[in-house]
């Protein structure tokens, strides 16, 4: 089965729109939506009290694909993404980022999505409180010209390119290039120790409350044993 995947959230991202940027995309790839799943659930709800979407995570089989216009449909913060990202990945779930033109399935893996996850982590800064001093709120960076580079640099960082040979394949400059992927974390991000310091954030902000049946917490093995 191919679902739509939509989320109510505020501003720009109505239903309507969110739809229609779905079928756009289903068009040009001559894909079928064939169900809807709309959670109805306010864009600030953690992921594990969002037990609608819940069921329809664990509703889903392996070879069924899901369509979402952006990332953010997945959850509101990073750790979520991942959590919901991995158990669909795990279980042979294909994943369309509809707004990026993007899919994701088991062999690619989370290595394919994670410019997005650095965006979000980009974008977590507005939800701070604005400083009281005139500028920039405390945790935004702006945009920079290298972020149309960002799937690239990311999948070159990962095939352990250096930042030289990176910028002479952009035809950038190596210092700007250098603070760009410093100021990002990229290398930081690629790093297993990082996505597990992200499982165990979840995992502790989740601790008294129920947990996902499909969670970063599970044992990877086929049985799909954990230590609960």
């Amino acid at each position: 089965m191919t679902y739509a995947l939509i989320r109510q959230l505020s501003g720009e991202a109505s239903l309507l729109s969110q739809r229609a940027a779905i079928l756009a995309y289903a068009g040009e790839r001559d894909m079928v939506i064939e169900s809807e799943f709309i959670d109805f659930e306010p864009g600030d709800r953690p992921l594990r009290e969002r037990e609608p979407f819940q069921d329809f995570l664990h509703s889903l089989e392996a070879g069924d694909e899901v369509v979402a216009e952006r990332i953010e449909i997945l959850g509101r913060a990073m750790e979520e993404v991942i959590v919901v990202i991995n158990c669909m990945l795990s279980r042979g779930i294909t994943l369309h980022i509809a707004s990026h033109r993007l899919r994701v399935d088991r062999e690619i893996g989370l290595a394919r999505i994670l410019p997005l996850i650095v965006q979000m982590g980009e974008e977590s800064g507005k939800q701070q409180p604005r400083a009281s001093r005139p500028g920039r709120p405390k945790g935004r960076r702006s945009a920079s010209k290298f972020d149309a580079y960002l799937p690239a640099i990311m999948a070159g960082l990962k095939a352990g390119r250096s930042v030289s040979a990176l910028a002479r394949e952009l035809g950038v400059s190596r210092s700007s290039l250098k603070d760009y992927i410093e100021s990002r974390n990229l290398k930081k991000i690629l790093d297993d120790a990082w996505l597990e310091e992200a499982k165990k954030r979840y995992r502790k902000e989740a601790a008294y409350e129920p947990e996902l049946a499909c969670t970063l917490a599970a044992s990877p093995d086929a049985n799909g044993s954990s230590d609960n």
